[in-house]
């Protein structure tokens, strides 16, 4: 279908108005996509002298690496951040809201849930020391349990920066999306030739923003007024690129081995990913006027941190428990260790399950009142740094006792520093009666 041109302030404004639910069901896909490859990579045994041994089954599969094109969807997660991103903040500011009204409103939703899930960690660990458990086998653990962390630092990052590229993109959308991806292939090359790894950290802040910036594109309608042939082409263009720069060796071609620290690879990656949604959305988003399907999304959307943050952990612990039981285990990779994996899925849910609605009041929006719109520009860029900073160290140094109990701090810092001066007793009433359905029309406020 073509496109009517229009200019560029009313084509901007258009992302205003209305929600895609496309973009829930895909983001809520990609969670599932998390899980299940999590749990799948995740294989433990003991040996005969009581040593743990870690092993990722999945990756010992000869399909495995192929598969990580789409299965490894980070990219795509942070396309749709950038797509809804944008929507609401357009949604604020056309009200007359400020930036930091809309980045209070991701550290909020970010942060909060964020905080039990260090103070856990923090009492998991000082457990498994008392215990008697030697440190080293402590740390094999907790990076495992962390490992996911990096994404609460980026992502906060990029969405903190949603009103500043929305600015960008308004005024120069070519040369923004073509700076960004400049400046990570800078980064890559510098890399390269220096052999300085740790400089492939500061790719976090462009290849993640140059993501998040396709979503910015999508929002505004370029990605929909593109043809079934041009999507198709895009996608097939993104992967032979792909594939021919790790055919060269520029890049791995398992692409969970491009993600820490990102790469230009995750770029190429990401525009695929986003062009076969876009191809989709027609079909997915028959499937969200399902009621079944939308109140799915919609329950599981309302708790998509809690999951995130809890699923590894949750994994961890029974993986341990059938350990240390009676009951014989059998050995990772092996034919039964598969057939388990339908079983361990059911009672990670089913764990999951309570504890989000155990922690659900730390998704449930924060509503202050109406005559309530003090938010400050200092505050909001201390709690946003506060929010990054703890998985971000655990990203550089692991994760340990002293730096889960930091993070738990720093971390309650960050929300008590965005909290509503006042959020009045009706309101925290109000709060705790948010249902699912509820959750999204309230967080984007």
């Amino acid at each position: 279908m073509k496109r009517v041109k229009e200019p560029r302030s009313a084509a901007v404004r258009s992302g205003v108005s209305g929600r895609d639910p496309v973009m829930d069901i895909a983001r809520v896909g990609c969670l599932v996509c998390v899980v299940l490859g999590h749990l799948l990579l995740l294989g433990a045994s003991v040996t005969a002298r009581h040593d743990l041994v870690l092993v990722r089954p999945l990756e010992l599969q000869a399909w495995f690496t192929p598969v990580t094109w789409v299965t490894q969807i980070m990219p795509l997660f942070f396309a749709i951040g950038g797509f809804v991103g944008a929507q609401a903040w357009r949604r604020i500011d056309a009200r007359g809201g400020t930036a930091a009204e809309f980045i209070r409103g991701r550290v909020l939703r970010l942060a909060r849930p964020a905080v039990p899930f260090f103070a856990f960690l923090a009492i998991a660990i000082l457990a498994m020391l008392l215990s008697g458990l030697d440190s080293d086998t402590v740390g094999r653990i907790t990076s495992g349990v962390a490992s996911p962390l990096w994404f609460l630092a980026a992502y906060t990052f990029s969405q903190a920066f949603v009103p500043g590229m929305v600015a960008l993109h308004e005024r120069a959308p070519v040369r923004t999306l073509v700076g960004l991806a400049v400046a990570a292939i800078a980064l890559d090359v510098t890399r390269w030739a220096s052999g300085i790894s740790e400089l492939g950290l500061f790719n976090m802040i462009f290849v993640w923003l140059f993501i998040q910036q396709l979503g910015v594109w999508a929002a505004d309608g370029w990605f929909a007024a593109r043809s079934r042939w041009s999507l198709s082409l895009l996608v097939v263009a993104s992967f032979a690129t792909l594939a021919l720069l790790t055919e060269l060796g520029a890049y791995p071609a398992n692409m969970l081995d491009n993600l820490n620290p990102p790469t230009v690879a995750l770029c190429l990656q990401g525009i695929a990913q986003l062009s076969l949604l876009m191809l989709l959305h027609p079909l997915l988003d028959r499937m969200m006027h399902v009621t079944a399907i939308r109140r799915i999304v919609a329950a599981v959307g309302s708790r998509l941190m809690t999951i995130y943050l809890w699923h590894l952990p949750v994994i961890a612990l029974i993986v341990g428990l059938l350990l240390l039981s009676p009951v014989p285990s059998p050995e990772p990779g092996t034919v039964g260790w598969w057939l388990t994996r339908p079983v361990i899925l059911l009672i990670a849910i089913l764990l999951l399950t309570g504890i989000t609605i155990a922690l659900r009041r730390f998704e449930q929006p924060i509503i202050p009142r109406s005559n309530d719109k003090r938010v400050h520009d200092w505050s909001v860029s201390v709690s946003a740094s506060l929010v990054i900073l703890p998985p971000f160290t655990v990203v550089v140094f692991g994760l340990n006792f002293a730096i889960a109990v930091v993070g738990t701090v720093l971390l309650a810092l960050a929300v008590l520093l965005q909290l509503p001066p006042r959020w009045s007793r009706r309101s925290r009433r109000s709060a705790q009666t948010v249902h699912s359905r509820d959750f999204d029309r309230l967080n984007r406020r």
